[in-house]
C-alpha cells in the first residue's frame, strides 16, 4: 500500500466523528487543572491524559504546548521560571483572574455545547431508526 492511501485511512480513521479534532476542549481543561494548582507542562501532560480526553492515545505534547502558549498570549495563565528542582529550569503555568474568568465562560459554553449536542443526537437516533 503506498503512504499515500495508509495516511488517507489513518486521516479518515481520525475523523471527527470519532472525536478527534476536538482540540478546543484543551483550552478548558488546561484552565480547570490550573484552576486547582500551579504545575509545569509535563504534569499537565500527564493531568490531561489521566482524564482520557484523548481516547486512550498519548496526548499531542506540542498541541498542549501550544494551548499553553496561546491561553498565555490571551493573559489567561502565565507561567514562572522553576530553578528549584534539578535538572533544566522549568515553566511552571498558573491560571489568571482572567483565566478563572475565561474558565466560568467555558462552563456555560459547554453547558449550552451540551444541550445541542443532545438535540443533535436525538434527531440523529430517531431518523436511522426510521
Amino acid at each position: 500500500m503506498s503512504n499515500s492511501i495508509e495516511n488517507l485511512i489513518k486521516e479518515e480513521l481520525k475523523c471527527s466523528c470519532r472525536g478527534y479534532n476536538l482540540d478546543k476542549l484543551l483550552q478548558p481543561s488546561i484552565l480547570t487543572i490550573l484552576a486547582k494548582q500551579k504545575l509545569h507542562g509535563y504534569l499537565i501532560i500527564q493531568e490531561l491524559e489521566n482524564r482520557n480526553l484523548f481516547q486512550g492515545e498519548k496526548a499531542d505534547r506540542t498541541g498542549i504546548y501550544r494551548t499553553l502558549s496561546i491561553l498565555e498570549e490571551k493573559g489567561l495563565v502565565q507561567f514562572e521560571w522553576n530553578l528549584e528542582s534539578t535538572g533544566p529550569a522549568r515553566k511552571t503555568y498558573k491560571i489568571t483572574e482572567a483565566g478563572i474568568e475565561c474558565l466560568s465562560n467555558w462552563i456555560r459554553t459547554l453547558e449550552d455545547y451540551r444541550k445541542a449536542i443532545n438535540v443533535i443526537i436525538e434527531e440523529a437516533r430517531s431518523t436511522l431508526k426510521k
